[in-house]
């Protein structure tokens, strides 16, 4: 597995400075809850207790 903050594969968290990995877990967390506000306002569909998305609307949210 790659290193979660650099990507390289000869890498693991523990090779970063701690400033380097709370500064990865503070942009990882703000991402994390924007996406989840941007995904609470997508319009679902119920179907047989499934909920689905227009996936032209995810990809939007992924674009902003």
């Amino acid at each position: 597995m790659s290193c979660e903050i650099c990507g390289r594969n000869n890498c693991t968290r523990s090779f970063h400075s701690f400033e380097e990995q709370d500064q990865y877990d503070e942009i990882k967390e703000r991402a994390i809850n924007r996406l989840k506000k941007l995904i609470n306002r997508l319009n679902t569909i119920e179907i047989e207790n499934n909920f689905y998305v227009d996936y032209a609307e995810v990809i939007d949210i992924i674009e902003t």
